[in-house]
């Protein structure tokens, strides 16, 4: 039956305790699950004094009211817990098939407290009863060896389960380490796989279970479900004929593509090498198949390839994501197209984002150039543009926290601190620690504000020409206008909260608030009315803010670094300039948020969205 999944499974490692409890409807309507009932179970929790490595803290794992049904995409969760890069909340989010087997298994989440007295294996069976086994014997192997070693323990076929774990570097507690699931799909945003390692966890497994997830309105799900599929296919060239894999070209036209660490947006490339970095070439010379496609998916992505040529000839991998590729091509100076799938294999093998990996190899190679660190410095390694196997040991030696890695491993704002005589100047990070995705966001305003106000540490609105945010009353697009972008991010948050809530694959639902609400009414048998859904991503966004607010994270932190924030000196954006206009910008979304000018949330927009509690544990901040 429908409601079967309508609990929360709890387990405490440090006593072996575990147990479940029911989500009352009152709750389930206000939150939906995900990053919405994440940020009300965190800041509920988690003090915000605790550290977050501290045992209470905790490490939720949540799927939402659409997981499991026919919507294209709806498979995967939401990862929600206190970061280990900010120290403030985070929430992530994969896809695939994890957050169904979950709902069959007969939860909402899973919330995680307490540490290990030695590194274990969360196990959950088909009928939801859950173990925790010894996982002593999987310490130091990889995402991928971790699912063959699982999955050969239980003697169970890897389409029976969904296997999460961390990486060698979420062992060694690499702030910017992140969580695999099922090989492929990488949450990585803010440290949670950091937050893993600390509590002795190697990894969940969740077997497919017996229950179904059912829906109240079949016909109209399958109508809605036509219309977000219709739109999908309807770009051409885009997601659902070659994944993200065209990224690299449409960004570089639009001079979005990161070069060099920001140093220029001319990219020093021959033409045949160029032509490599595109769906069609890597789609007829890499062999892809559709091994275990997302929930509901019909996408043509998240497909094993082979390598054909080269040194790595016969090396199979996961599809590259676009970040992967420019993380580790332009911006490191490497124009060999198998040479960036290697790296990005080894990123995600070892459990490391591969933004923050670009973002700090790219530090690292300018301050070599530079002098500002030497070969001495950095354990014999030549870190120079272009050099792959400079960046292939670098690569390990972070995750390993040996040497210059350990340091390294810190993030690139620390880092920069830590090795001074000017590195803070190169470094690409905001203020809050996190770095951005693999763009060159000096041209594209919206994702350099957003990524910076960003109660997360990552993305949490998406204003990209393919979405209609016209329903948000945001009209006459204008990239390059601080007021229309600093309005467009107020009006149109909560939208991509909504989706991460619900649990959508933005590829397919678009931030299309109108058909997630229908769609949510569907399954759930509610009148659920746009304006409530928004109500319900912003819920999302002031509760994590007063969170981040208490945790010490303040207006001051919604900035850019100064080459974050630098200038472009050619390419399309070239003279286009948001430094100047950042403190203007963010005081005009504070003021369409409804917070004072110090960016804390008013009592009367805390009521408005039924947060009174919260109010009086800012009074004194106010």
């Amino acid at each position: 039956m429908n409601d079967d999944w309508k609990k929360i499974l709890r387990i405490n490692l440090s006593t072996g305790n575990i147990k479940y409890e029911p989500i009352d409807d009152e709750t389930l309507r206000k939150y939906i699950g995900g990053y919405a009932l994440g940020a009300k179970l965190l800041y509920d929790e988690v003090p915000p004094g605790l550290n977050w490595s501290d045992p209470d803290n905790r490490l939720m794992f949540l799927a939402g009211v659409l997981t499991g049904t026919p919507i294209p995409g709806s498979g995967g969760i939401t990862i929600c817990t206190k970061g280990a890069l900010t120290g403030g909340a985070a929430a992530t989010q994969a896809q695939g098939i994890i957050g169904v087997n979950l709902k069959r298994c007969g939860y909402l989440g899973i919330i995680i407290n307490g540490v290990s007295d030695r590194w274990t294996h969360l196990v959950i069976d088909e009928d939801g009863n859950a173990r925790l086994e010894n996982a002593d014997h999987l310490l130091g192997k990889d995402t991928w060896d971790t699912v063959d070693m699982i999955t050969g323990d239980l003697k169970k076929k890897e389409n029976d389960v969904s296997i999460l774990c961390i990486g060698p570097a979420g062992e060694k507690l690499v702030r910017w380490s992140g969580i695999v699931i099922d090989r492929g799909h990488a949450a990585m945003h803010n440290g949670v796989g950091a937050v893993m390692g600390s509590k002795k966890l190697k990894a969940v497994t969740i077997t497919r279970g017996r229950h179904t997830v059912t829906v109240k309105e079949t016909k109209k799900i399958q109508n809605i479900t036509q219309n977000i599929l219709k739109t999908v296919k309807a770009e051409k060239g885009g997601i659902f004929y070659y994944g993200t894999l065209n990224g690299v070209h449409r960004n570089y036209e639009a001079g979005t593509l990161p070069v060099k660490n920001y140093n220029t947006n001319i990219w020093d490339i021959s033409e045949e090498q160029y032509a490599k970095f595109s769906g069609p070439y890597m789609h007829d010379n890499f062999q892809p198949k559709r091994v275990r496609p997302c929930w509901a998916c019909p996408n043509k992505h998240c497909q094993m390839m082979t390598i054909t040529e080269g040194p790595y000839k016969g090396m199979t991998f996961e599809e590259p994501e676009y970040e992967q590729m420019s993380a580790l091509s332009s911006n490191l100076g490497i124009n060999d197209v198998v040479s960036v799938i290697m790296l990005g294999d080894i990123i995600d093998r070892l459990g490391l984002d591969v933004n923050e990996a670009g973002w700090t190899c790219a530090c690292v190679m300018e301050c070599f150039e530079k002098g500002i660190l030497t070969a001495n410095d950095l354990d014999g390694l030549e870190m120079r543009w272009g050099n792959v196997e400079a960046v292939r040991q670098l690569i390990f030696k972070i995750a390993k926290r040996e040497g210059i890695g350990d340091m390294l491993a810190e993030g690139v704002q620390r880092a920069v601190h830590i090795i001074g005589d000017g590195a803070d100047s190169i470094g690409i990070y905001t203020l809050k620690s996190n770095t951005p995705r693999s763009h060159d966001h000096r041209a594209r305003w919206h994702e350099m504000f957003d990524t910076c106000v960003s109660e997360s540490g990552a993305l949490e609105s998406d204003l990209v020409s393919r979405n209609d945010i016209t329903p948000f009353g945001v009209l006459d697009r204008d990239p390059f206008d601080p007021d229309w972008v600093a309005r467009a991010k107020a009006k149109t948050s909560g939208a991509m909260q909504l989706e991460d809530s619900a649990i959508t694959c933005r590829f397919n639902t678009r931030m299309n608030v109108h058909l997630l609400t229908e769609a949510i009414s569907a399954v759930m048998g509610w009148n659920f009315s746009f304006d409530e859904g928004i109500r319900v991503g912003r819920r999302a966004v002031n509760t994590m803010r007063a969170y981040n607010i208490r945790s010490g994270i303040t207006g001051k932190n919604d900035r850019p670094s100064r080459r974050y924030a630098s200038t472009p000196k050619d390419g399309p954006a070239k003279g286009q300039s948001i430094e100047s206009h950042f403190d203007r910008m963010v005081n005009t979304y504070y003021t369409l948020m409804g917070w004072n000018e110090q960016g804390i949330p008013l009592p009367n927009t805390l009521r408005e969205l039924d947060l009174e509690t919260i109010t009086s544990d800012l009074q004194d901040l106010l």
